[in-house]
C-alpha cells in the first residue's frame, strides 16, 4: 500500500516538474514551440502518467485479493 502511494506521489511530482520546466524554459528563453523542449517534457509527462496508471492498477489488484 505504501509502495503504491509513493509511486503515485513520485508520478505526480514528475508531471508537476515537467510542467514547471516547460513554463520556466518558455519564460526564460521565449521558446514555447521548441521541438527539443516538447520532446523532453513529453517523455517526463508520459512516465508520470504511466506511473499513476501503474499505482492505480496495483491498488485495484491488491483490493481484489
Amino acid at each position: 500500500m505504501v509502495k503504491n502511494t509513493l509511486l503515485g506521489i513520485f508520478s505526480l511530482m514528475l508531471i508537476a516538474l515537467a510542467l514547471m520546466f516547460y513554463v520556466g524554459w518558455g519564460l526564460y528563453y521565449n521558446a514555447w514551440t521548441d521541438v527539443g523542449l516538447f520532446s523532453f517534457v513529453s517523455v517526463i509527462i508520459v512516465f508520470g502518467i504511466l506511473g499513476l496508471l501503474l499505482a492505480r492498477l496495483n491498488e485495484k489488484e491488491m483490493s481484489i485479493q
